[in-house]
């Protein structure tokens, strides 16, 4: 199922990152670790890279240690630059520490959460492409 793939890990947090790109054209980022004021900025730079047009996603948080307020502010940032750039995301991450927080604050009802990846996965790729003048 998978065309390709990389890892991001960073050197003065925990936070790793696993990239797979499927033959379906989503691409699969599977996050682990804290995603504190340390971690956060580092997840937010790779989504900066990678929300392209025409690059759906899915981002996995199912082994996420630890979310806080600042890696709930990229959520948000990155639903807002997803929506603003016509790309298609779903959000995984019904593990406690992450599905706690979301569930609290509300967010789980603002963001694409779905419960596991292969439902992400149908999600995303049920919704019809909606193409946009540029």
């Amino acid at each position: 199922m998978l065309v390709g793939q990389g890892d991001a890990v960073h050197a003065t947090t925990n936070i790793r990152i696993r990239l797979e790109k499927r033959r379906d054209g989503i691409q699969l980022a599977r996050t682990a670790g804290d995603l504190d004021a340390l971690g956060a900025p580092v997840l937010r730079e790779y989504l900066d890279e990678r929300i392209l047009p025409g690059h759906d996603f899915v981002l996995d948080l199912d082994e996420v240690t630890f979310l806080g307020s600042a890696g709930m502010k990229v959520l948000l940032d990155t639903d807002d630059r997803a929506a603003r750039r016509h790309v298609r995301w779903a959000l995984v991450g019904n593990n406690r520490p992450v599905a706690r927080p979301l569930w609290a604050t509300g967010l789980s009802d603002r963001l694409p959460l779905q419960p596991d990846v292969p439902a992400a996965i149908r999600e995303l790729t049920s919704q019809p492409r909606v193409l946009h003048a540029l």
